[in-house]
């Protein structure tokens, strides 16, 4: 699957080119929640927008949960996107089972948030399983799907199922409300509690959370190397905000359904939206994991949040010897230990710390 970097930086290019060619580039979108909202108005065949203007994954029952089959358990990345690519709405094992109780007497459902270009199935393959395992009761799901990838640009006019939460992160976020309300009625909870990687550990659920009435029913939310304010993206981020073309910048994936990747470039008027007057919500409880080896969020430190009641782990400092990076976070076993040990009501740090190789991508 390609990365979120690569996909930024073929971006970059045809920016370049479409804004030096002609000034049509700027076109009319539509807004969902503000001015910021880059829900784009433009139809994809085949695929209709929603009330809240994202697009539904057709391999995925209308709540957005998986619904061609269950796949194996997976240990890394790169195996379980495969298999996702090769098995469009594949559910990972251990997920979405109402008939599931929780062995834990505080345990709350679990809601799973994949990340950008990436679905239920390639993110959760491992820790689906796993959780089950543990006797927790986790669901997860789909949504606002990105366009095909041919090559080195997008195909405006097709749709990858397989690669989801690329269409604006307000309209996923609504969804995700959608989801959060749909899973409390199945279970009869109160309140549930998040773990999302990516986008899904920093933007989405922020955005959920902040503006959309999260505050009132997420206790809890585990990010994993979340992105809370953004990429420079090794600098190319930084540029386009010095030089003010933050809104051509956004305008650009707008017309493809890639909106959240511009949304999470540093200085964004998306993450400038989410920053202002602090990202997180009383009566939340915010937990970020990140590793010193992010290699999409960059600089890692842009995963965390320096606000009070924010617990933030730099997995390195727990385990020296674990070198995982952006897309091998979900198939760390020792992050992994961590989010159970919180979910569970267990001393974070209490975990066996093994050497963990980078993964090649």
């Amino acid at each position: 699957m390609t990365s979120l970097s690569h996909r930024f930086t073929a971006a970059l290019c045809a920016s370049a080119m479409t804004l030096s060619i002609s000034p049509a580039f700027a076109y009319a979108s539509t807004t969902a929640a503000s001015d910021d909202s880059a829900t784009s108005s433009n139809s994809i065949p085949g695929y209709p927008r929603d009330e809240f203007g994202g697009l539904r994954n057709k391999t995925s029952d209308k709540w957005g949960m998986p619904n061609q089959g269950i796949g194996p358990i997976q240990t890394n990345f790169p195996a379980a996107s495969k298999y996702s690519k090769e098995h469009n709405g594949t559910a990972p094992k251990g997920v979405n089972d109402f008939s599931c109780k929780p062995k834990y007497k505080d345990a709350l459902p679990i809601i799973l948030i994949p990340g950008t270009n990436e679905d239920a199935y390639a993110t959760w393959a491992y820790y689906g399983p796993m959780l089950a395992k543990a006797g927790l009761c986790a669901y997860t799901f789909n949504y606002n799907p990105g366009p095909a990838m041919p090559g080195a640009f997008a195909d405006p006019n097709k749709i990858d199922e397989a690669l989801p939460f690329n269409g604006d992160i307000k309209a996923s976020a609504q969804f995700l409300g959608v989801f959060v309300n749909y899973v409390m009625k199945r279970t009869g909870a109160k309140k549930v509690d998040f773990v999302g990687h990516s986008q899904g550990g920093g933007a989405l659920p922020n955005a959920y959370i902040k503006w959309y009435g999260g505050d009132k029913t997420v206790r809890h939310t585990i990010g994993l190397v979340a992105s809370n304010h953004g990429s420079s993206l090794y600098g190319i981020g930084r540029t386009i905000d010095t030089a003010g073309l933050n809104d051509q910048w956004q305008k650009l994936f707008d017309k493809v359904n890639l909106s959240a990747d511009g949304q999470q470039t540093m200085g964004s008027g998306f993450v400038k939206e989410l920053e202002k007057g602090g990202i997180t919500m009383p009566d939340v409880k915010y937990t970020v994991i990140t590793t010193y080896f992010d290699d999409v969020v960059t600089p890692y430190t842009h995963d965390l949040i320096k606000e009070p009641g924010v617990t933030n782990i730099v997995i390195q400092d727990l385990c020296p010897i674990d070198f995982t990076d952006h897309f091998g976070m979900t198939y760390d076993p020792v992050t992994y230990q961590v989010v159970e040990n919180m979910l569970t009501g267990r001393n974070y740090k209490q975990i066996t710390c093994t050497f963990v190789p980078p993964y090649l991508q």
